[in-house]
């Protein structure tokens, strides 16, 4: 554990030098009791105490101005609980492409609830995750009408219902702010590439005790450029070797043929490659006997997309009369990114290219052959061959997104009891345009068949013969939420040590998703067709409770039970069980047991369909059994699905022995049945049941049908550190020590149905899970100057998936932050990312053309400068 040598460093020091840094007569610590009561996220019940029976992390508005982060995903993502299986927007080839989204433990962005202003927003119209994770784009979220940020660390399906499983992230907005704020940012890496703006405007009035009423309303634009694989160092050349020492960024398919599995160049009489590709060994490139016509696709890769974003956010609180008032709110984002689609610069005939018949719905191969008769093939015969078709138009993917959310309600006081009760709606409503990078398989046929596209000069080719060819697709997905809740907060009755506190509340709310195929795909007119389509909708209503109760004065218990009732798969009930001890002022301790749930998602349970293509094994092939076949591989929506249920446990203490001091060590451990995904495709083809594997009358293979399953369990557990320290001086400033820490002690899942559980943590089995991860940030604060310096830690973990390496290092990021406010009302800033300009650990398991490093956790940013302001009239 790396990281604990540092981290304990860290903690001993504050607790050391704490008592004799503080003043006698210094401002009552952040963590200090308050005689006001706070509403903290993962309960309905208010409380005097800040810190609860469950561990939550709380990113106030300071510390978001002192990160330097610019959205609400950079600021999310870089938290020691996201320590991995969550995809980010430089993952710019999924379904997904674009957004992000975050997911705690390890266990998917689906498994993490995410919330604004305590109440859901509509999901992600693209699932991630080969359809199934369905997740809030945390990109849509205003990051500047934020006033702080509570994460949850525990399971919360007892308060929230579903995907609350591995914890929750509420996102809080401003309340009651008076005055007007504008901002502005640039940013620029000293490498190129990913040039910044931000502007924003927060402005409110209305004093709601006074006058009655409050409107907060905020506007802020994001603009970035678009990080291309040829403007950085590590990955400009595309010969960063892979298995066997190969040249994993470029391709050797840019113009040859495979005669004899040897590879050989198509050349002009003058012995010249087309345009765009250069005369090279194939062997570097992917291991073949021969020469190519090859080309480096760093020009053609993007590492992190561009994007633009517009948003809008509106929240406004009338008093109706002294116990009622009237609330709402209204956010609207719109997001446009861009990046190079795929694994080639425009369109790739290639060997093992599908298209989709349009009768039978079932994919039938495209050849890879040069017709004989073809005036550019010196074989005489119908040759293999493998080409680049530069000029059918950049393969550019544009993924645009509007989402919104309006909610309204009424909440007040009646006698004793406060209620609330609030309805909403929500959308997100998506479109994907790839213009180029696919082929009109028909027009592409006769143009080979007749000799029409100039193989050897591809710009002689006549511009008719290119629009025949040359295809352009989108993509619409629809995601909608609307709902309504209502509940009572209050006090039951008198016990010996207080009032036993009461909340309960009723809530309905209808989700609806719906993903559409190109209709060049359903036509079988699209050459490698991606097939995403989901059509589902549902209704669920739930009713829940919570007792907060007093048994000493130091001692209380709180007990919470859900009912939720989904109109698809049936009924769930979560209960959980929390415990608060604090024998003494400085000493807290607490634990939690609980039980939870995550419904299915509705490209699970739904009428979804995936396509994808490859080779299996059929040992019942009727012309060579235990031959390699090419049928279509179907992943469907499985309407049979039971929710996969938790258990989740917690406990842990938290030590203030001095004002201005905290420390809290917490233990988890989740454990998860009927985790749903998809079987192995071999053991289906090798049961042969007809129900999932579909032949012709001959008994060749056809379609093989993989569904959705309840399937396996998955254990895991950690340790959460946070330490938060502040020294105060009379002339020298306030200093200030924070870090939260992270080790996952396992995660144990089965690799096959009813097989062993298989350790992932600090290994790459499937995906990214390093065993520690932190965020450590010391400041200063001298009069009207503030610095702060974060050092983010990522922990090494196992290399299991490649031979060339046996374990992927540690990496470490510095970020500085520095801020003057010596002219009234004007804060000037200056952010440096990554210091010192560390660069990804390399990862063998990664051969693919972008990088040779985990997207998931890491990108190429290098180091980052950030200057802006903010002017408050």
């Amino acid at each position: 554990m790396p990281c604990v040598v540092p981290l304990t460093a860290a903690i001993a020091t504050a607790l050391l030098f704490a008592p004799h840094l503080a003043r006698a007569d210094e401002a009552p610590a952040s963590n200090s009791k308050t005689l006001s009561t706070v509403v903290v996220t993962g309960s309905n019940i208010g409380r005097a105490d800040a810190e609860g029976p469950n561990p939550v992390q709380v990113i106030s508005r300071e510390q978001i101005e002192t990160s330097g982060k610019a959205t609400v995903a950079d600021l999310l993502r870089s938290i020691s609980a996201n320590t991995g299986n969550a995809a980010n927007e430089t993952s710019n080839s999924g379904w997904a492409s674009g957004s992000a989204g975050i997911g705690l433990r390890g266990l998917s962005q689906k498994n993490t609830l995410v919330l604004l202003n305590g109440r859901r927003l509509a999901n992600y119209g693209f699932p991630a995750g080969g359809l199934s994770d369905t997740f809030v784009n945390l990109n849509a979220l205003p990051l500047v009408a934020v006033e702080r940020i509570e994460v949850l660390k525990d399971g919360a399906s007892a308060v929230y219902g579903s995907d609350a499983v591995a914890g929750v992230v509420n996102i809080i907005t401003r309340q009651n702010f008076e005055g007007l704020e504008i901002g502005g940012r640039i940013g620029i890496s000293d490498e190129g590439g990913l040039d910044e703006r931000q502007a924003k405007i927060v402005g409110g009035f209305g004093d709601f005790d006074s006058d009655g009423y409050n409107v907060l309303y905020s506007v802020d634009y994001y603009d970035r450029d678009r990080l291309d694989q040829s403007e950085r160092d590590l990955t400009r050349s595309g010969i960063y070797t892979g298995p066997g020492g190969r040249w994993n960024g470029w391709s050797a398919k840019g113009a040859r043929f495979l005669v004899d599995g040897v590879s050989v160049p198509l050349l002009d009489a003058n012995g010249n490659c087309p345009t765009g590709t250069v005369l090279t060994a194939s062997a570097p490139i992917d291991g073949l006997a021969g020469d190519t016509c090859a080309f480096n696709q760093a020009d053609y890769t993007t590492l992190i997309p561009a994007t633009e974003r517009l948003q809008g956010y509106l929240n406004g609180t009338l008093r109706i009369n002294e116990n009622v008032e009237a609330f709402g709110e209204a956010l609207y984002s719109y997001i446009r990114g861009t990046s190079w689609f795929g694994s080639s610069p425009y369109f790739t005939l290639e060997s093992g290219r599908f298209a989709l018949n349009a009768e039978t719905g079932l994919a039938e191969p495209v050849p890879a052959l040069l017709p004989a008769n073809n005036p550019y093939n010196p074989y005489g015969v119908a040759t293999p061959i493998e080409y680049t078709f530069f000029n059918l138009g950049a393969s550019i993917k544009t993924n645009r997104s509007d989402a919104y959310r309006v909610l309204g309600g009424l909440r007040g006081r009646w006698g004793e009891w406060d209620w609330e009760t609030t309805a909403f709606a929500a959308r997100s409503k998506e479109t994907e345009n790839v213009a180029g990078g696919f082929a009109n398989r028909w027009g592409l046929y006769d143009a080979l068949n007749n000799g029409t596209y100039n193989l050897h000069n591809p710009a002689a080719t006549p511009q008719s013969v290119i629009d025949s060819i040359a295809l352009s697709t989108d993509r619409t997905a629809d995601s909608k939420l609307t709902g309504a809740d209502a509940k009572i907060i209050g006090q039951l009755f008198e016990l010996p040590a207080g009032r036993v506190g009461f909340a309960a509340g009723v809530e309905w709310r209808r989700e609806e998703l719906v993903s559409r195929n190109p209709w060049q795909i359903d036509a079988g007119l699209q050459i490698r067709p991606a097939i995403a389509a989901v059509d589902g909708s549902r209704d669920v209503a739930a009713v829940y409770a919570e007792f907060n109760l007093p048994v000493t004065s130091t001692f209380e218990v709180q007990v919470a039970g859900r009912g939720d009732h989904y109109s698809d798969f049936g009924n769930a009930f979560s209960p959980k069980l929390s415990l608060r001890w604090q024998p003494f002022d400085a000493l807290l301790l607490r634990a939690a047991a609980s039980r939870g749930f995550r419904a299915p998602s509705l490209s699970e349970n739904a009428d979804s369909t995936s396509i994808s293509y490859g080779s299996v094994v059929d040992p019942h092939d009727p012309d060579v059994p235990g031959s390699r076949q090419n049928p279509t591989f179907f992943t469907v929506g499985n309407t049979n699905l039971e929710p996969e249920r938790t258990h989740s446990y917690n406990a842990g203490f938290v030590l203030s022995p001095w004002a201005d001091t905290s420390l809290s060590v917490d233990w988890y451990r989740i454990e998860l049945d009927n985790l749903i995904g998809t079987g192995n495709s071999a053991t289906i083809v090798q049961q042969n049941n007809p129900a999932d594997v579909i032949r012709d009358s001959r008994g060749k293979l056809l379609a093989v049908y993989n569904r959705y399953q309840n399937l396996t369990e998955l254990k895991t557990s950690g340790i959460d550190v946070e330490l938060r320290q502040r020294w105060r001086t009379d002339s020298a400033g306030d200093f200030g020590l924070s870090s939260v820490y992270t080790h996952v002690l396992e995660y144990r899942r089965q690799n096959t149905v009813g097989g062993p559980l298989v350790d992932y943590a600090g290994s790459n089995i499937s995906f990214t899970l390093p065993r520690n991860k932190a965020a450590t940030t010391a400041d200063w604060i001298l009069g009207d100057f503030t610095t702060a310096l974060t050092w983010y830690h990522t922990g090494g973990y196992a290399q299991t998936r490649s031979t060339a390496q046996t374990r992927v290092d540690n990496y470490d990021q510095l970020d500085l932050y520095f801020a003057w406010s010596g002219i009234d009302k004007l804060t000037l800033f200056a952010k440096v990312q990554n210091l010192t300009n560390e660069e990804p650990p390399y990862d063998a398991s990664f051969p693919g053309i972008r990088a040779p490093y985990d997207f998931s956790q890491y990108d190429l940013r290098g180091r980052y400068f950030s200057v802006g302001f903010d002017y408050t009239f």
